[in-house]
């Protein structure tokens, strides 16, 4: 392979709704060369790469593709993984995010392994001649081996729409590399993913790059650029910023609070058993068409604790947390006690969430584009995915300081759908804090965001758990990113408990 070109930017400028963004760019990536795209949330890295996707319309210039061939347009020979993607599988099977936990899964949505299917992965219309589509019998040996690299075999039954963020992750991957395309995009490649498969996916995207595929990764200044990557672009105010070589491997961005829950002590000793309880579960258990997902779980929260929900992509933290939000019915099959009341007693799920504020992957996914971002914060005073009611002055203003304490007050007039999928998220997180809930749950609130903002939230929730007892439930992958006010641990796997810890008990009074 020479050094011919593979695609050109020529004095490019890109329109996305009313503006007009990365005036008079060029860029060119030749034959033998991975890009990674880095900058901060809301710098337009990810507008750029979907105008070279064809996603973005190009108002000025051209992009030139070199490689295209067989008489496929360039832009379908492109593989482009993103969260925003998701939407198009997931979130508009059904406007209510409270769909997963109750749907059936043989009757409602599209099966993983039909959504992988030859028909869905090249969108064949039965009505119409496609040509230069793969023989059957190579695809499927193809899907085959492609889930085996990505263990997903165990994935092929669900529905899509039951899958966990990590899980819904690796199922787009695999789709991406099933139509092998000619350059494949991974727009915040390890967000939602536990340790142990990013170092698979490390390797994955090493292999990818010693074949026919080029790869281009587009990631905050706190990822690592994966190995095989052989230039950066750096991209800051929707312009290009720098570009070059990689010079040596680019480590994570350091947090100044280091984890230090792996030297923890484990046990129960130091609880305060004289603070009220807020949420008690024994022996719960929860399973779909006979598959076991939750498998004996006792847990107890209580005032003032902080705890860290830990444990891989698929171990059930996310349907623990949908039977402490409300949002699960099969809590009414189990002992639940919430805010000192048992599930199934008379309570309203609104009398639930009126005590809770929380974000998660998939109230990001399902919450409506056409919100602004002010409206997405006013919208955690009243439990809502939207806003249906009108605010007082005083919510108003506790609004508008989040907004700022957060960094985002010019996010405010914009649309969602217009913000960055950092932006988004940041404004997500204002919601759950800004009527300073009396539990947090907070289901991996730091995904796909740069280190400056992710250490204002992490600031923002130490204040909160500081100032105001309030509890936390804190979910991530990363535990350089949990909240120094962690109090305790429980970690999961395979739905059952496999370990608590107990972190500085003392030092909340």
């Amino acid at each position: 392979m020479g050094r011919k070109p593979f695609i050109t930017l020529n004095d490019i400028s890109l329109r996305l709704y009313d503006r007009v963004l990365f005036e008079h760019t060029c860029w060119e990536i030749l034959e033998d060369q991975h890009w990674a795209v880095i900058g901060p949330n809301g710098s337009g890295k990810s507008t750029l790469v979907k105008a070279v996707c064809g996603q973005v319309p190009v108002v000025q210039g051209k992009i030139a593709y070199h490689f295209a061939e067989g008489g496929v347009k360039p832009q379908e020979q492109i593989g482009y993984v993103s969260f925003d993607a998701q939407r198009s599988v997931v979130g508009w099977q059904d406007p209510f995010y409270q769909a997963r936990w109750n749907s059936d899964r043989s009757t409602d949505g599209v099966p993983v392994a039909e959504y992988l299917s030859l028909d869905r992965v090249y969108k064949i219309n039965p009505f119409q001649v496609v040509d230069n589509l793969p023989d059957p019998a190579e695809f499927t040996a193809r899907r085959d081996e492609v889930s085996e690299r990505l263990q997903i075999g165990s994935l092929l039954e669900k529905n899509a729409i039951q899958l966990s963020n990590g899980e819904r992750r690796k199922v787009f991957i695999t789709r991406a590399l099933l139509k092998s395309p000619r350059l494949l995009i991974l727009d915040n490649p390890f967000t939602g993913l536990d340790q142990e498969f990013r170092a698979r996916l490390r390797e994955i995207i090493a292999r990818l790059t010693q074949d026919r595929m080029r790869v281009m990764v587009v990631e905050t200044d706190r990822d690592e650029i994966p190995p095989g990557i052989t230039h950066v672009l750096e991209v800051e105010d929707c312009r290009v910023k720098a570009r070059g070589p990689v010079s040596k491997p680019r480590s994570p961005a350091a947090v100044p609070h280091p984890a230090r829950i792996e030297s923890a002590a484990t046990g129960h000793q130091g609880e305060r058993a004289d603070r009220r309880v807020l949420v008690r579960m024994e022996n719960v258990r929860v399973s779909y068409n006979g598959t076991p997902v939750l498998q004996g779980i006792d847990w107890t929260v209580r005032e003032g604790e902080h705890w860290a929900l830990l444990g891989p992509n698929g171990a059930g933290k996310t349907t623990l947390l949908s039977l402490i939000l409300g949002d699960n019915p099969q809590a009414y099959a189990n002992n639940i006690t919430l805010f000192g009341r048992r599930r199934g007693s008379g309570e309203s799920i609104w009398e639930i969430k009126r005590r809770i504020g929380w974000v998660a992957p998939e109230l990001h996914l399902y919450y409506p584009f056409d919100a602004t971002g002010f409206d997405v914060v006013c919208s955690g005073f009243f439990d809502s995915v939207g806003l249906y009611h009108r605010c007082s002055p005083q919510q108003q203003e506790e609004a508008q300081a989040w907004m700022e304490r957060l960094g985002i007050t010019d996010c405010a007039d914009a649309a969602f759908r217009q913000l960055s999928e950092g932006e988004q998220r940041m404004a997500l997180v204002a919601r759950a804090l800004v009527k300073r809930p009396q539990l947090l749950v907070l289901d991996e609130p730091c995904q796909g965001l740069d280190a400056r903002n992710r250490d204002r939230v992490l600031e923002a929730v130490d204040s909160v758990g500081d100032h105001l007892d309030a509890s936390m439930i804190y979910v991530t992958h990363d535990t350089d990113e949990l909240p120094r006010s962690i109090t305790h641990v429980i970690r999961l796997d395979t739905g059952r408990v496999i370990g608590r810890e107990i972190l500085n008990c003392t030092t909340r009074d």
